[in-house]
């Protein structure tokens, strides 16, 4: 699409971001935290994914898969890890979504790969669904010309990760709202920074065959409208939308309307994105979708049945979706619901 980014570099004194250095297929990265950028040398990853994966077809007999949300909150062993695993299989589930936290140690710790797709692989458990990393210089969006280099790096390995832990869809964040230094900037600039990124990953993707899934947001470049503007721009099999229930309940201009980092992730513009429509707005590109529950005032990341979501009208539409390939609960770790607990709170909604 010939879109042009920014020169430059942010000031280092505030380098905050996970960053890689070397080219894929190899997997040398630097880890760093909130205080400190520390380079770590890795070895040759040592498993690449399958050149062929089954090709998940949209509806299978009629029923859309409802996937576990996996979190890595806390620093798990294998041995809990298994655990977890067990805990949902007991109940029937044996899909997992790999989630953005289990994502970063995978990155952070890439001798884990092997060991923690083989603990999937013995229990005959498969991480259907995936969703990238996310914050401060992962999105899509993001500005400076050296720093798009590493996030793509990045983005196209955990495209690669996602294919190789069998998920067919990745979560994508394509704002960045949380650093005062990429800002001020137009719809217009953040929307060429997403089409550049979109215009070099889709090949990835298609190499992967893992479906893009853009995830609506907090601010006006993550509204149904941009979002379904990309999709419709791009034309491709392999990008589509997320659905996250619980942001859009938050937008929801018959809600609160009180979310206290709204205005701030949205100072660049006039107005905040309230809206009753989201989820008719999305609908026709949607390919997965985040369930999870709260009051509009925060996203929570509950129980349904905890928030004021209507949950009836909701899937009612949803389950219309014509690209619609799974339901993923989405349910805070730090709730430390019992998977049962879980499960019963969407089956008493007629979700699981």
């Amino acid at each position: 699409m010939g879109t042009k980014v920014e020169k430059g570099k942010r000031d280092n004194s505030d380098y905050r971001f996970h960053r890689f250095v070397l080219s894929f297929p190899c997997k040398n990265n630097l880890t760093t935290s909130r205080k400190q950028t520390k380079l770590f040398t890795k070895t040759r990853w040592q498993i690449s994914p399958p050149k062929t994966r089954m090709n998940h077809p949209a509806h299978i007999n009629g029923d859309i898969p409802f996937v576990v949300y996996f979190s890595l909150s806390d620093d798990k062993t294998d041995a809990e890890i298994a655990e977890y695993i067990e805990e949902y299989m007991a109940c029937g589930k044996r899909l997992f979504t790999l989630s953005s936290d289990l994502m970063q140690e995978l990155i952070d710790h890439d001798e884990r790969v092997k060991t923690i797709k083989g603990i999937y692989d013995q229990h005959g458990a498969s991480c259907r669904c995936a969703h990238s990393t996310w914050g401060e210089g992962n999105e899509l969006s993001l500005p400076f010309d050296g720093d798009r280099k590493r996030m793509l790096r990045l983005a196209e390995h955990q495209l690669e990760l996602a294919a190789l832990f069998g998920a067919d869809t990745c979560a994508f964040h394509a704002e960045n709202w949380s650093n005062d230094s990429f800002r001020p900037r137009t719809l217009e600039q953040w929307r060429s920074y997403i089409d550049d990124s979109l215009e070099k990953l889709l090949p990835i993707a298609e190499r992967c065959n893992v479906v893009i899934a853009l995830e609506n947001i907090w601010s006006h470049i993550a509204a149904p409208e941009e979002l379904c503007g990309f999709v419709e721009r791009f034309k491709s099999p392999f990008l589509g939308l997320c659905f996250d229930i619980g942001h859009a309940n938050v937008l929801a201009a018959s809600g609160t309307r009180s979310c206290s980092w709204m205005p701030w992730a949205n100072k660049d513009f006039a107005t905040i994105p309230w809206d009753d429509h989201i989820l008719d707005k999305m609908l026709p590109h949607i390919v997965t979708a985040h369930l999870h529950d709260n009051a509009t005032d925060t996203d929570s990341h509950d129980i349904p049945g905890k928030g004021n979501i209507d949950w009836e009208t909701n899937m009612a539409k949803l389950m219309k979706a014509p690209r619609l390939r799974t339901l993923q609960h989405e349910i805070a770790q730090s709730f430390h619901y019992p998977a049962k607990t879980i499960l019963n709170a969407f089956a008493a909604k007629g979700i699981y």
